[in-house]
C-alpha cells in the first residue's frame, strides 16, 4: 500500500516550526523587543523576574519547534505531537481570555487584539485537527 503524503500537514507543521524557532530565539536574546511588544508599559510592570520567565518561555518555544520539525518529517508516526499541538493551541486560546476578564490586561493590550489572537489560535487548532492522520495501517512486528 502506498503511504498518503500529508503534504499540507507537513507544510503547516514546518511553518509552525519556523515561526516558533524565530519566536524562541527572539524571546531568548532580545529583552528590548519584549519592552516594545508590551507597547511601552510603565517600568514597574517589567521586572527582572518577568524577563527571566520570558527567556525560559523562549527555551520552551525552541523545544516545541524541534518537536514540530521531527513531526513534520513523518506526521503519520508522530500523531501524538500533532494532537498535543492542537490541544496546546486550544489551551493557549482560552487562557488570554481568562486573563482579560480576571486581570487588568487591557492596560497592556487592547481587548480586540486578545480576542483576535485567540480566534487565530483556535482556527489553527482546527486546521491541525482537520489535517491530522486519521488511521495508521497495522504492520506486524519483525520482518515477515
Amino acid at each position: 500500500m502506498s503511504k498518503p503524503p500529508y503534504r499540507v500537514l507537513r507544510i503547516v507543521l514546518g511553518f509552525l516550526c519556523l515561526l516558533l524557532a524565530i519566536a524562541g530565539i527572539l524571546l531568548i536574546f532580545s529583552s528590548k523587543l519584549v519592552m516594545r511588544m508590551f507597547m511601552h508599559p510603565p517600568d514597574s510592570e517589567i521586572s527582572t523576574l518577568l524577563l527571566a520567565a520570558v527567556k525560559e518561555m523562549g527555551g520552551l518555544a525552541l523545544a516545541l519547534s524541534v518537536m514540530l520539525y521531527f513531526a513534520s518529517r513523518d506526521p503519520e508516526r508522530n500523531v501524538a505531537v500533532v494532537d498535543g499541538m492542537t490541544v496546546g493551541l486550544c489551551i493557549l486560546a482560552v487562557t488570554p481570555l481568562i486573563s482579560l476578564y480576571t486581570l487588568d490586561v487591557q492596560r497592556l493590550y487592547p481587548g480586540y487584539l486578545i480576542w483576535a489572537r485567540s480566534l487565530m489560535r483556535l482556527a489553527l487548532a482546527g486546521i491541525l485537527y482537520y489535517l491530522r492522520p486519521r488511521e495508521t495501517h497495522w504492520r506486524p512486528a519483525g520482518n515477515f
